[in-house]
């Protein structure tokens, strides 16, 4: 079948990059013809505000330490300035006529290679989604383009990850497959909503757009129950991410491509925060783990804010999807708020412990996904709560857990094959 895979595409967020790539391999292994579509509209478009607080900042750097900016933002954010907005951003279908003639000119590859692209950590990412990664990735500019897509496709599947999470970027029409007009083309495998309830700004619009899907299969129980509730459908089925239905020894052998330019000690402390708001509880529980541990070394990867280093230790700022899972594979214990992750650590057995990046409360915050996990398998202990408990450092009885995460694993592999079946 020629299947076209609809999630966010892959950047250097390592989790949602090897979401990505692991159904689209999944899909390709089952005989398919998978080509990645995407629009570059994960994102609100940037406006006059944004450029301005973007200036701003970049002046502030040059007189306030790095402390003094962050003392700075947590007094905003407590103040309501800065805590994001309560109503997600409603995003619409590009139709970029002239980006899409632009694309065919002999040296469009080679320059949006530089925008996008632009340090090596980026440069990993781009040649292992244009290059090595087994991706057939094609951009869609214009109206025009979602019209011939349609015309091509035997089936849509929309991905993993938050992508239907509307403070995950805003409301994706894209997501949603609102450009196709034939339901029986739309299934989703482990699409994630990530919220505790659906916003009402959205709510008749996702039930629109979900309601002609063939198929639908998320990722965490709440959304289950959402989904269930808005559609009044009881055919929504949970199963597992994407990274989970290739096995250890796929994922060694992917990591064992890595390159990695220093190094790497004989024991150490993996770290991978993708939020950057609760820094200090990071820091405690890092210094820690160190304790706990008796390790000293510690390697952290940042996806967005590079500049932050955890533990005393480094920073490595330029590691590619494979460097990722390789250094993840290799260490002593794990520290992060990433739900892939904790995925990762999972399927290597690996002892970690994770701090939830948001407060529950807050608004957008994406703490549901992480509950649902740690709560399914029994090992909410390994949440980090700052409260100076030391729940966290009870091992994981993998013995016991891993039956069930197979068990997972192939009621999923199985479902999804019902879907592109049926």
């Amino acid at each position: 079948m020629k299947v076209k895979l609809v999630t966010f595409a892959p950047h250097p967020n390592f989790g949602t990059c090897l979401q990505s790539y692991a159904l689209n391999h999944v899909l390709r292994k089952m005989g398919h013809n998978v080509e990645f579509i995407y629009n570059r509209r994960e994102v609100p478009p940037p406006t006059v505000g944004h450029y301005v607080r973007a200036a701003a900042k970049r002046v502030l750097r040059l007189f306030l330490s790095e402390d003094r900016m962050r003392r700075l933002k947590e007094k905003r954010n407590a103040a309501g300035g800065g805590a994001g907005n309560t109503v997600p951003p409603v995003l619409t279908l590009p139709d970029h006529r002239l980006l899409g003639l632009l694309s065919r000119c002999p040296g469009y590859k080679f320059f949006a290679k530089r925008w996008y692209y632009g340090n090596l950590q980026k440069r990993k990412v781009w040649k292992f989604t244009f290059c090595d990664g087994g991706f057939k990735m094609r951009r869609l500019f214009t109206h025009e383009d979602y019209r011939k897509m349609v015309a091509d496709a035997d089936l849509f599947v929309t991905g993993s990850d938050q992508i239907w999470n509307p403070f995950c970027g805003g409301y994706n029409p894209m997501m949603f497959l609102e450009f196709v007009t034939d339901g029986t083309k739309c299934v989703a495998y482990s699409s994630s909503i990530s919220q505790p309830e659906i916003h009402p700004a959205v709510r008749d619009r996702m039930r629109a757009a979900l309601g002609k899907f063939a198929h639908i299969a998320v990722r965490e129980q709440r959304s289950v129950e959402l989904l269930r509730d808005l559609l009044r459908r009881d055919d929504i089925r949970l199963v597992v991410d994407p990274t989970y239905l290739l096995s250890a020894e796929e994922w060694e052998a992917f990591g064992n491509r890595a390159e990695i330019e220093f190094p790497v000690p004989e024991k150490y402390i993996f770290c991978y925060f993708v939020g950057h708001k609760r820094a200090d509880v990071y820091e405690r529980m890092v210094q820690d783990v160190k304790r706990f541990a008796g390790i000293d070394s510690v390697i952290t990867l940042e996806c967005y804010d590079r500049r932050l280093t955890y533990g005393g230790g480094m920073t490595y700022r330029d590691a590619g999807p494979r460097e990722w899972v390789w250094l993840l594979r290799h260490a002593s214990y794990v520290c992060m708020d990433s739900f892939h992750a904790t995925v990762f650590a999972l399927k290597f057995q690996k002892e970690f412990v994770h701090a939830m990046k948001n407060d529950d409360a807050e608004t957008g915050s994406q703490n549901t996904r992480m509950h649902d996990i740690l709560s399914r398998y029994g090992i909410l202990y390994k949440n980090y709560n700052d409260d100076g408990s030391t729940a966290w450092q009870q091992r994981i009885d993998y013995a016991r857990l891993n039956p069930l995460i197979e068990v997972e694993i192939k009621d999923s592999m199985d479902y999804l094959k019902y879907e592109i079946e049926n």
